[in-house]
């Protein structure tokens, strides 16, 4: 049988792979498939025949999945190691970078605070006549090093689920005509929809409609979902 396996290497985290193609087994799953290709199904016999060049392809694939699985296997053991290490490094990296950050932001918002109400206490003073020197505020000057910039992002986060859904479903119900304004009245006020508030913010998760869907088969019933069957021969 042929194997493709991890070179040796002198260093355990300079780990290399052969990955030169393995002739045996690229020639054999070639013939398979050409075999595959030219199997028509229009008699018993012939759908016998293709089932037989079927358990072959099913057989050659498992074949080459387990080879690879253990060719990779020292990979996914020196991955896993060199992920420890990253994290190890990382996490407490981000940590103090984020802690020191929001010390300079904090800094720099307090900073702009007192400017503003220093601004507005001497604009106070001069339309009353009079500026106290002891309004003024001398500047700060720079609260960074050269060449870095602060930027402001922003997200959105999810605090209601359910109110988004009905402010979504209610906003769709609203742009479809036929409504009574008690119905338009009612959504509006309950619901609170929004133009803001459109169908492309939700999201469909297939994982839960398919694991309905296998326990409910040809019984599965929601508006908008369809159910999907698919037949496959497996070989022993």
């Amino acid at each position: 049988m042929a194997q493709i396996a991890p070179t040796t290497v002198p260093a355990p985290q300079a780990l290399t792979v052969n990955l030169n193609p393995d002739p045996e087994l690229t020639s054999r799953t070639t013939a398979l498939i050409s075999s595959a290709a030219v199997q028509t199904v229009t008699t018993a016999a012939d759908s016998v025949a293709a089932s037989r060049v079927l358990a072959q392809l099913q057989q050659m694939r498992r074949w080459v999945s387990g080879i690879y699985h253990d060719a990779k296997a020292p990979l996914g053991a020196a991955k896993k190691t060199l992920d420890t290490q990253e994290r190890s490094l990382l996490g407490p990296l981000r940590e103090a970078e984020q802690q020191l950050m929001a010390a300079i932001v904090a800094f720099q918002a307090q900073e702009t605070a007192a400017r503003m109400q220093a601004d507005a206490l001497a604009l106070d003073a001069r339309l009353a006549g009079h500026a106290p020197a002891s309004l003024v505020r001398a500047p700060v000057g720079a609260t960074t090093i050269a060449g870095m910039q602060s930027r402001t992002t922003f997200a959105a986060e999810v605090l209601d689920l359910r109110g988004l859904v009905l402010a979504v479903a209610a906003q769709l119900l609203l742009e479809i005509p036929g409504s009574t304004k008690v119905t338009q009245r009612w959504l509006t006020e309950v619901c609170q929809p929004t133009p803001q508030a459109t169908l492309d913010l939700l999201q469909a998760v297939p994982s839960s409609l398919n694991r309905t869907a296998r326990a409910l088969n040809t019984d599965l019933a929601i508006p908008g979902v369809a159910v999907v069957s698919t037949t496959t021969l497996v070989a022993p």
